[in-house]
């Protein structure tokens, strides 16, 4: 990344991921802060939508601003994610996003698009922000978070508290074993 400051996404360029919507929001985030960088991970096979986001990004001068990266080695997309600022997310639906719990894993703060799934894991004002699907409403709160590093960390923190309660595997393996050992036979 050229960026040393920089905020990371993952998800590949297709309608559910909210891609050109993404290119809205980060052209108006780097008027305001052009020192931070935007990481897209996943643009891997199956990217409908990479050549309109790839269209935008030159429309829009954002050559420089915007790192698409091709699929990578897990141990190396969690290296991004762990650099990074802070974790985003527009989709406009999920079902358990997986990347998101391993944002929080690293703790991370999260901006997530308030739809299914993304409320399972970010707690608003906890340990991230869900927001309506609003170009103005994503630019602001990432404009808020770039400049609050405390809010980041608190976020952050939250996030891999959260991460162990709901998340952890050891901790659901036990639960269900708790559940099993509960049931009468």
């Amino acid at each position: 990344m050229k960026y040393d400051k920089y905020i990371c996404y993952i998800g590949r360029p297709s309608y559910q991921k909210n891609s050109l919507f993404l290119i809205e929001v980060v052209k108006e985030v780097h008027i305001l802060y052009p020192e931070v960088g935007f990481c897209l991970l996943g643009v891997g096979y199956y990217s409908p939508e990479l050549d309109g986001v790839k269209k935008k990004i030159v429309e829009y001068g954002l050559e420089e601003v915007i790192e698409l990266v091709p699929w990578l080695s897990h141990k190396k997309t969690l290296e991004y994610v762990m650099k990074s600022m802070f974790y985003l997310t527009v989709s406009r639906y999920e079902g358990l996003p997986l990347a998101v719990i391993e944002a929080m894993s690293l703790g991370k703060a999260i901006i997530a698009s308030d739809v299914v799934g993304n409320r399972d894991c970010v707690q608003d004002g906890d340990n991230g922000r869900l927001l309506p699907l609003v170009k103005d409403i994503f630019v602001k709160t990432i404009c808020e978070l770039i400049k609050d590093g405390e809010k980041r960390n608190q976020y952050g923190k939250k996030s891999r508290i959260i991460f162990e309660e709901k998340f952890l595997i050891t901790n659901r393996i036990q639960e269900l074993e708790d559940i099993y050992r509960s049931m009468k036979l």
